[in-house]
Formats: C-alpha cells, sequence, structure tokens
C-alpha cells in the first residue's frame, strides 16, 4: 500500500528551488520521488473545475493517458484526485530506496494538505524551501509572462492579482500569498515533530554544506549528486508577449501540446523564448513591494529560528 511507503514530501516553496531539489535528489540510488513532479493530491482544498481557462491551457494533456503508459514518464504538474493513480506513482520504488516521496508546491499555500498528509504518513519528513519572498515574487512574475498569465508591468500585475474577486490556487496567480510562509509552516509545525521537518534556503542552495546536511537528515549514504545539466526551472520570456498571452488564453498552446510531437515541441520552444534581455527587479519595486511580507518574515523567523533581517533590506 502506498501508505506504507511514502516517508517524504517537499512541500514548497513555489519558485524556491524545488525543481532544483528534486533534481538533485533523484539522481541519488537510495531516494525514489515520483515520476510525476508535483501530483498535488493532498491540496484538497485546490479544486482544478476552477482553474482559469490560462492556467488550464499551460497543463498539460489528460492525466487518464499519463497514467496509461508504463512506465511511467517524468512530468512536471498534475492534479492527482484518485487514490489508486496516486499510488501508482509510487509502484517502482523497491527496498533499495530509504526515501519515498513526491514534490507539490501548494502543500505549504494548500489549508488542508498538512492534516491530509499527517493522517496518512504521520512519521514523514517534511522539506520546506523558502526564498526572500519579494525575489520569489519577482520570480513567479517572469514565470507568469514567460507562460502568458499576463503582459502587465510587475506592479500592476501585483496590484490586479490583489483585487481578484475570488483568489485561490489555479484562480489566480496568488503573487503575495505563495510568499508568505508563516502560516503554512504553523500548520506544519503543529501536525509533525520537530525533527520531521526541515527549513531550506534558496540562497543556500549553491553551498555544498547544504547538500550535506540534506543527506544527513535524509538519511541516504553519500552526498547527493550533482542534477544534470538544464536542473531547475529557469526564467525567460516570450519574444512576443502579446502574441504568447493570446495563445495562451486561445486554448492553441494546449491543443499544440497535445498533438505536436515532442521534438517539433522542443524546437518552438526554443524559438518562442528567450532569457536575452531579462529585466532585473528595481530598486523601487522592491520598496514597493516589501510591506506585503514585513509582517510574516518576522514572524517566519520567530518560527524557523533563522536570521532574515537581510530579507528586508534595501
Amino acid at each position: 500500500m502506498v501508505a506504507s511507503k511514502l516517508n517524504f514530501f517537499l512541500i514548497g516553496a513555489p519558485k524556491s528551488g524545488t525543481t532544483l531539489i528534486h533534481a538533485r535528489m533523484s539522481e541519488h540510488p537510495q531516494v525514489f520521488l515520483s515520476p510525476l513532479k508535483e501530483p498535488n493530491h493532498h491540496a484538497t482544498d485546490i479544486e482544478p473545475a476552477f482553474f482559469s481557462k490560462a492556467f488550464k491551457a499551460n497543463l498539460p494533456p489528460d492525466l487518464g493517458l499519463y497514467f496509461n503508459q508504463r512506465p511511467l514518464a517524468s512530468r512536471q504538474i498534475g492534479f492527482v484526485r484518485d487514490p489508486d493513480q496516486y499510488a501508482s506513482l509510487f509502484d517502482e520504488a523497491t527496498s533499495e530506496h530509504r526515501v519515498i516521496g513526491e514534490c507539490s508546491t501548494s502543500y505549504l499555500w494548500s489549508q488542508e494538505a498538512a492534516s491530509n498528509v499527517a493522517n496518512a504518513h504521520p512519521d514523514a519528513k517534511i522539506l520546506v524551501a523558502l526564498r526572500n519572498p519579494m525575489e520569489r515574487l519577482y520570480s513567479h512574475w517572469q514565470m507568469a509572462r514567460k507562460y502568458g498569465f499576463t503582459t502587465l508591468p510587475l506592479m500592476e500585475a501585483v496590484a490586479q492579482d490583489q483585487s481578484h474577486p475570488s483568489p485561490g490556487w489555479g484562480r489566480s496567480e496568488l503573487f503575495v500569498e505563495a510568499g508568505l510562509y508563516a502560516d503554512g509552516l504553523r500548520r506544519w509545525t503543529s501536525r509533525f515533530a520537530k525533527g520531521q521537518v526541515k527549513v531550506v534556503l534558496n540562497e543556500h542552495l549553491n553551498d555544498p554544506q547544504t547538500w550535506e546536511d540534506l543527506a544527513g537528515w535524509l538519511g541516504v549514504e553519500g552526498p547527493l549528486p550533482e542534477a544534470g545539466q538544464g536542473a531547475g526551472n529557469p526564467a525567460g520570456m516570450a519574444k512576443w508577449q502579446g502574441v504568447n498571452a493570446w495563445v495562451t488564453r486561445s486554448g492553441l498552446k494546449s491543443w499544440a501540446s497535445k498533438r505536436l510531437p515532442s521534438g517539433v515541441k522542443g524546437k518552438l520552444v526554443r524559438h518562442w523564448y528567450t532569457r536575452d534581455g531579462l529585466p532585473k527587479m528595481t530598486s523601487e519595486e522592491r520598496a514597493g513591494l516589501l510591506p506585503f511580507f514585513e509582517s510574516d518574515i518576522r514572524e517566519t523567523e520567530a518560527l524557523t529560528g533563522l536570521d532574515l533581517s537581510h530579507w528586508t533590506a534595501p
């Protein structure tokens, strides 16, 4: 049964390094992470039926087709509600794997995920990746532009998102909300013992000691290998932002994703997006964002025992 297998969850926050962590952990022979990186199974308060048209258009093709293949292919995201499908994500895990789990960035934000995971897997280890919330938001905004969710300048996009009539995962961007960590941390630390929850900062992911400590905490032998080329989720922007947004909203992007051969899609992606000329966050933008996060940063400091004062520095 899947309940007897899972003992690890990487729970977010989004745009804080979870893709890199997932990639490096997956290279270790004693670690098995689900081939569907973000199944979001335990975030039962997220309802895919209410996702925005743009968000739906950027989701991969039908989950049923995905689960009909064997072995299951690597894939970034899905919203798996069927318990048998979720269990099948871990069919390939063996007794050689000391760590068996998954990574869903919605779990830190979700109101229900912590309780659901605690009820099903009370002995699991929980890894939380956090990032300076202004930098996280900026990276999130760049991703939203890349995928055609917005064409607005940063502060206008944030203001529009804050005025959304029904904010939620997949319904709005949650530019600010996804960077408010304290409530989510409280939900998880209230359900799991202190030693079961570990926080790692995005800014420390270039430090080899971070990975040594993580391997020790996980209980695996030897270091976590370097990730392969292209690991992570790099920023980028569409060369034609207006056209990109229209292609997303119209459903043409979703249609093409389902029908074009992978080689053709790869060529299109390479020509469609660029990393040249990516804008940097200005000091004025940083100052405008800080009031959203100051009190939450202080609460997060108290909850984690980490010095996060540099997050509020100009």
